[in-house]
């Protein structure tokens, strides 16, 4: 079952029904949100056999939902960013012009292209520009960043947000999952199911949690030095040295809302901290934390150190108590 994003998909239909449908979509949104889940439904929404597409029974949809359709090709990713070789596209761009194996349609997915290369994207340029009348390309990305200009003033981008803490909590009891394991999960992740999810199965994961909650309690109580021992050890890989920023600046956020309206919603996995940190967040200071965390961001793009680069974050998020 596909949780949330119901009049995005509302709209998708509406369309289909229309016969209004670009041939280039564009899913963005936040790592978790569904995205690839988005993807398949739409695949199954352009080749349902029944009319009330898309059923979810039928012999098309259930081979793209188990990725064995012969007209749904996912673009297999390469290299150690995840990217799109050119040989890949290259092979794409010649098979778009092939026609179908058993329909009047097919489908390319390129989920995940936020590290798709320029040399890739300039490739892709003209297929999508003037596609195949049967040929349709769906891409995926946590921001709108990803894709050059020129590739996305020919799609059509639809923004996919997180369902409510309650479908998560429905989905993942689905997924068969312990009720407190899922309730603690989303007490960190919220209607992100992805992450809550990787949360419930990942220690990894939950590890990161607990190195933020303690990097905010150590922020708030001005502890130096154990801060910089919690950035150490968060500092072992660069993708999760990333998420572990990504969910600290999620703290900062919500602490700036709340000094607003203690009544907003949070988003970070932290909101105990974030309910804390408010009380002791000046305007100021916010925007300090904001600029410390751009340039641990710019740090690691960079190819700097992690431990370096966490190191700096340690100090300048000091200099600004």
């Amino acid at each position: 079952m596909l949780y949330g994003n119901e009049n995005l998909r509302s709209s998708l239909i509406k369309m289909a029904n229309g016969d209004r449908l670009a041939q280039c979509i564009f899913f963005y949104g936040d790592k978790g949100t569904g995205k690839k889940a988005l993807s398949r439904w739409f695949a199954q929404l352009l080749l349902c056999e029944n009319q009330n597409a898309p059923c979810g029974h039928c012999k098309n949809c259930k081979t793209i939902q188990n990725d064995v359709h012969p007209d749904v090709v996912w673009a297999e990713h390469s290299g150690k960013l995840g990217g799109f070789s050119v040989n890949t596209v290259r092979e794409i761009c010649a098979d778009a012009f092939v026609a179908p194996n058993s329909g009047d349609k097919k489908i390319y997915i390129f989920d995940d292209c936020d590290k798709m290369d320029i040399r890739s994207q300039n490739i892709l340029l003209k297929v999508i520009e003037e596609p195949p009348a049967f040929t349709y390309f769906i891409f995926t990305a946590a921001s709108v960043q990803a894709l050059l200009p020129t590739i996305l003033s020919r799609l059509i981008p639809f923004g996919v947000s997180e369902c409510t803490e309650y479908e998560a909590l429905q989905a993942l009891d689905e997924m068969g999952f312990a009720k407190e394991d899922a309730k603690d999960a989303v007490s960190c992740f919220h209607g992100n199911i992805g992450r809550c999810k990787d949360y419930i199965e990942n220690e990894k994961v939950r590890q990161l949690v607990a190195l933020t909650k303690e990097a905010v309690r150590c922020i708030i109580e001005k502890r130096e030095y154990d801060l910089l021992r919690v950035f150490y050890n968060g500092s072992t890989d660069r993708n999760e040295t990333t998420a572990f920023i990504g969910m600290l600046e999620k703290v900062f956020r919500d602490a700036l809302v709340l000094r607003m309206d203690q009544a907003l919603p949070c988003i970070s996995c932290d909101p105990d901290g974030a309910k804390l940190l408010a009380g002791r967040l000046s305007s100021s200071r916010g925007q300090h934390f904001h600029k410390c965390i751009l340039n641990a961001y710019a740090s690691i793009n960079a190819n700097v150190n992690l431990q370096l680069t966490l190191s700096a974050l340690c100090a300048e998020l000091m200099m600004g108590r």
